[in-house]
């Protein structure tokens, strides 16, 4: 019953001013409503450390957590904290921004790892367990990270901005979103993104993808997939763009070129190690600006949430949002 009392379910006008400088957004859908079973706990936790000083908010649907990021970093939030899955941080990191500008660049962002990928907070090293997690939140240790800013058409054709902070992919990247999203969150990241790559990897026919990196350099080729990584890891511990930086204001870049089926299957375990840049069918570099395309209709997801289809342009926004590690 205590619990419940530091639940607030809000009309997003309702949402306070100065009395909350901590404020928590979860996600009860996240990991396939395995947080929504584990609300009490999580939150028992938090209110242990933040006392009075913690306010949540709990989605609805999709797009609250956008919504709701907003307007408690326009009230003067100090620090907002995510509860859910790269989703629903996704949706945070689109609320820290209006307008194409920050509309709070000193609030910081928490982090409570509770989604299916968890490929930002293995990005940003972050411990697994849920107490361990909010010590990292209380000793109040910040990094100024990257963002990436991409335009692109959704699924009805209109033009579109989104911000994400951990990786974008078009092609098999986008594929493997869409499937999980519709079937396997249940399995768990590993099982669910491991298991859903390897049935699509023995099926998806490589569209031509023309990629132009930083204005100048072009590649167009027959591509598996392009992944624009912010951090290291993306959906179930896959280790896509070893040595990436989340500071360091730079993508990095990996070109998943045309493979036999047997090829797809020696390499796929090597992304696990991080070991696949090291093949021919690879192409791994550095860009702050891309724009894909492709004459097909290629899949987009960012953050593991499936956007919409390529032509897409990217931007680096360094330094945008101070991470909470």
């Amino acid at each position: 019953m205590q619990t419940e009392m530091h639940v607030q379910e809000l009309r997003y006008e309702r949402i306070p001013g100065e009395r909350a400088k901590t404020r928590v957004i979860l996600n009860p859908a996240s990991a396939g409503g395995k947080t929504r079973r584990n609300m009490n706990t999580i939150l028992d936790a938090l209110r242990r450390e933040f006392g009075a000083e913690l306010f949540c908010h709990v989605t609805r649907s999709a797009g609250d957590a956008e919504i709701l990021a907003r307007k408690a970093v326009r009230a003067g939030c100090d620090t907002l904290v995510a509860v859910g899955g790269d989703g629903t941080l996704q949706e945070v990191v689109n609320g820290f921004f209006e307008n194409g500008r920050s509309v709070n660049p000193e609030c910081r962002l928490g982090i409570i790892g509770s989604g299916t990928g968890r490929g930002f907070p293995l990005s940003l090293r972050l411990p697994k367990s849920l107490e361990e997690q909010i010590k990292v939140i209380r000793r109040d240790r910040v990094k100024r990270v990257d963002v990436g800013r991409i335009t692109y058409r959704n699924i009805r054709g209109f033009k579109l901005d989104r911000y994400f902070i951990n990786e974008c992919q078009a092609g098999i990247g986008g594929e493997v979103v869409k499937r999980v999203q519709n079937n396997h969150k249940r399995l768990g990241g590993l099982l669910a993104f491991g298991s859903v790559t390897v049935r699509t990897a023995l099926q998806y026919r490589e569209p031509v993808i023309r990629v132009t990196i930083d204005n100048k350099s072009v590649i167009e080729d027959r591509a598996l997939g392009i992944v624009v990584a912010n951090g290291e890891f993306t959906g179930g511990g896959m280790n896509l763009a070893p040595g990436a930086d989340l500071s360091d204001g730079w993508f990095n870049v990996l070109i998943i070129h045309a493979q036999s089926v047997p090829q797809r299957l020696r390499n796929f375990p090597l992304i696990y190690s991080g070991k696949h840049i090291n093949s021919p069918k690879f192409s791994y570099c550095k860009a702050k600006h891309l724009k894909i395309e492709s004459t097909q209709n290629v899949d987009l997801e960012a953050d593991g949430e499936l956007l919409g289809y390529l032509p897409c342009t990217i931007g680096m926004c360094a330094g945008s949002i101070p991470v909470l590690y």
